[in-house]
């Protein structure tokens, strides 16, 4: 995408300034007026709160509780990068598990991003075209749901852009590159940042290297300060929290030529969910096929024959995530969304030869768009999300508390060990990714000395026998869960001599 450096990229009117304020200030307030109570039942929020709650007690931050499963690996890892849940220590600290507090967090984290997207684009687009790139972006059916959900992609998107941003302020006009030791250790900073917060942002530094290779034919100083700065950075980390992201690659058993090309087209077909109306999914599929073929004829034309960083790590992002099992749908492209309808927005104003044929496009862009959210919020569910708030839940894990020793080493059987090692506070595994595996289900059972099993009512029909196979007896139950515990052995009785 050509850098522009002139007066008119950089300086916008005072009319366009106070819009972008004024826009800014209108999605932080429609993300928090439509906030749905409670969350729901995804483990990842629980257990970088159980590690934001060690970081307040000054204990070791990744004994959560959780114990892993090589038979569900893609539950979660060991241990999750500890940035994000030092983000969150001080809100829990003051205010506990808030949910609606975190989900403002949040959407402040959110309102960053798009703060920094708009400096950033605003050197690439029109003013009123980066207006709408952030208006396409805050409104989005995507990041509406994004902000129901306390992830660290939230954090992870403020540092994939801000890095995008330092290295374009820095390096982009390969004219007058700034050859800056401090600049060049900030992005390394950053860099680190990223990857403390999501693992994927590995692919940061190998983009890095690429692009300068690409831009400068060499390696750079800045390059390699940058570089070095993000791996000092990690050392200290690896230092401090040593299991930080451990966990991750026992997923690579998983990785097969179906994930593969299952992820590829969940991945791929994630950038239509721009234009999802709510109500006609093929109209979905029939626009946004055609629109993301567009923006990607925009991105080949911005980055061809000099590639931005941020094409250079989209691409390896995209790679990575295809790559890796269980890595689908919406939540795994977010760093990419901003980038697309960039490009998009990018492909408007290029392709077409006059200013009035560009408009036609925009508007008519915009106007489609901005249609498909008011029909996807017409139709939403902005009720109560159902999860381990409801009443059920808190009863069975109120059971759990009781019904388990004070054994350390005990451990509950349950379909979101995370959550449950998070509000009981005990040790608890997840059940295997295969539930009509007896073998699987035997290992869980003997290896890791579970004492107590939760099952769920929609559970598979087999599950109850397999647990009495194992010795367990359903010993209580509401509407929704049920809890076993193995049964007492008879005592034998002394033969008569």
């Amino acid at each position: 995408m050509d850098v522009k450096d002139s007066h008119d990229a950089t300086v916008w009117s005072p009319t366009q300034q106070i819009a972008l304020v004024v826009l800014l200030v209108a999605i932080f307030l429609f993300q928090v007026a439509t906030l749905r109570e409670n969350t729901d039942w995804g483990g990842d929020f629980a257990q970088y709160l159980n590690q934001a709650r060690n970081v307040t007690r000054f204990h070791d931050m990744n004994d959560t509780g959780y114990v892993y499963n090589p038979d569900a690996p893609v539950i979660g890892p060991r241990a999750y990068p500890p940035i994000f849940s030092v983000f969150l220590a001080p809100i829990y600290a003051l205010l506990g598990a808030d949910y609606h507090v975190l989900k403002i967090a949040m959407i402040c984290l959110s309102s960053v991003t798009l703060t920094i997207c708009s400096s950033y684009f605003a050197r690439q687009l029109s003013p009123w075209n980066t207006l709408a790139l952030v208006a396409m972006l805050g409104f989005s059916r995507v990041f509406w749901e994004f902000n129901h959900w306390i992830i660290s992609e939230h954090l992870f998107v403020v540092f994939w852009m801000l890095a995008m941003w330092l290295y374009q302020r820095d390096r982009q006009d390969t004219a007058h590159p700034s050859d800056s030791i401090p600049r060049a250790v900030l992005l390394g900073l950053v860099i680190y940042l990223a990857i403390g917060t999501r693992t994927v942002g590995i692919v940061l530094p190998p983009a890095l290297i690429l692009t300068e290779l690409i831009l400068y034919r060499r390696l750079t100083r800045y390059m390699m300060v940058s570089i070095s700065s993000a791996v000092a950075f990690y050392a200290i980390q690896k230092g401090l929290v040593p299991s930080g992201g451990s966990g991750y690659l026992d997923q690579l058993s998983q990785i097969t030529v179906h994930s593969i090309l299952f992820n590829l087209y969940a991945d791929g077909g994630s950038f239509t969910h721009i234009w999802d109306n709510g109500y006609k999914e093929w109209l979905m599929k029939a626009t946004g096929i055609p629109i993301s073929l567009v923006a990607i004829a925009g991105c080949l034309r911005a980055n061809w024959p000099k590639p931005q960083f941020l094409f250079v790590a989209s691409v390896l992002y995209f790679i990575l995530i295809v790559i890796w099992p269980g890595a689908a749908w919406d939540r795994m492209i977010w760093p990419l969304y901003p980038g697309f309808l960039a490009w998009l927005l990018y492909a408007c104003e290029k392709f077409p030869r006059t200013k009035q044929q560009r408009t036609i496009v925009t508007s008519v862009l915009l106007l489609y768009t901005f249609g498909c959210y008011t029909s996807y919020y017409y139709f939403a569910d902005f009720s109560r999300i159902s999860g381990p708030e409801d009443p059920a839940a808190q009863e069975v894990f109120a059971q759990v508390a009781t019904r388990m020793s004070d054994d350390p080493n005990d451990v509950c059987l349950f379909f979101k060990p995370r959550v449950l090692a998070f509000y009981v506070e005990r040790k608890s595994i997840g059940y295997p990714i295969d539930l009509e595996d007896e073998a699987a289900l035997h290992r869980t059972i003997d290896d890791h000395n579970v004492k107590l099993a939760v099952t769920q009512s929609k559970d598979p029909p087999q599950l109850p026998a397999m647990l009495a196979a194992e010795g367990f007896t359903q010993v209580w139950s509401n509407q929704e869960f049920q809890i076993w515990q193995p049964t007492p052995k008879a005592k034998e009785t002394p033969s008569e001599p």
